[in-house]
């Protein structure tokens, strides 16, 4: 009697670790599983954000709900004549701003960064945000080189983009109904895909800026390099190597970048980014 309970109490001891065990098993396995689909979320989300040769062909970037920040780079050059001087461009996709057109994600909020290079004369940008009506719902102010204008959040809509003085500048940012559920930032830039022989301003300082350059500085500086797009434009038939000087060369990559960091943290080293170009 003795040891037949004995035994009972054992198998029944035994079949309580057995249970507790596959209970376990199963919270790891959830709690394993939940990871890994967060993670494979939060990689496809990346994998969403529009590769630079799409954003280059089709001047538009389509934003997944990831992005709580974009940025909107204003091109150098930006400020010339368009299309009458469409040679002094960087490049006839993207001209102006990159992008063109932006959709994105209800409550994500959108900036500007004056990247239009002074040379002799300085060109501030005041860029005016439009609704369907035509009225003005936002403006930057005037943006010197490198400034970079208060973030705004847009309500669902289609809205127009114009620079108050040059007025060729022209695009658009949709905002869709999906709601934004992320902090990234996210931009484009555009730089130099070899180092040029001439890296120095009309004062002699020089201009690291040059792909190379910011393969290497992005992600010290806490930003992933998404995707790159290598392109040529040399269509200035009376200039040297047929593009235009203030632009160094006629090869240049435009970059996407992304980044969870603060973004009063990313806007500042984006500035200095924008001050190392050589586009000065």
């Amino acid at each position: 009697m003795n040891g037949n309970w004995v035994s009972w109490k054992m198998d029944k001891s035994y079949k309580n670790i057995h249970i507790i065990s596959v209970f376990m098993i199963s919270i790891i396995l959830m709690l394993v599983l939940n990871i890994s689909n967060k993670s494979f979320g939060e990689e496809q989300e990346v994998l969403d954000i529009p590769q630079a040769k799409s954003v280059y062909d089709t001047e538009t970037m389509h934003l997944p709900k990831s992005v709580g920040f974009f940025i909107i780079l204003i091109a150098n050059e930006a400020h010339e004549e368009w299309p009458k001087e469409k040679h002094k461009h960087i490049t006839d996709h993207n001209p102006d701003y990159v992008p063109t057109h932006v959709v994105i994600p209800k409550g994500a909020a959108v900036l500007f960064l004056n990247a239009d290079a002074p040379w002799d004369t300085p060109h501030p940008h005041t860029i005016n945000v439009k609704d369907s009506s035509g009225d003005v719902i936002y403006t930057t102010g005037k943006m010197n080189y490198s400034d970079a204008s208060e973030l705004k959040i847009l309500p669902v809509g289609n809205y127009s983009i114009v620079d108050t003085i040059y007025d060729w500048m022209k695009g658009s940012i949709s905002v869709t109904d999906e709601r934004s559920s992320g902090n990234e930032v996210v931009g484009g830039f555009y730089s130099p895909t070899h180092q040029v022989s001439n890296n120095l301003d009309n004062d002699g300082i020089m201009h690291p800026g040059c792909l190379g350059y910011y393969e290497s500085k992005f992600p010290k500086s806490g930003f992933n390099i998404l995707s790159k797009y290598n392109f040529t434009y040399n269509t200035c038939s009376y200039c040297k190597g047929k593009y235009w000087p203030d632009n160094k060369t006629g090869n240049h990559t435009l970059i996407i970048f992304g980044t969870n960091q603060p973004l009063s943290e990313a806007i500042v080293k984006l500035q200095k980014f924008v001050k190392d170009n050589v586009y000065i």
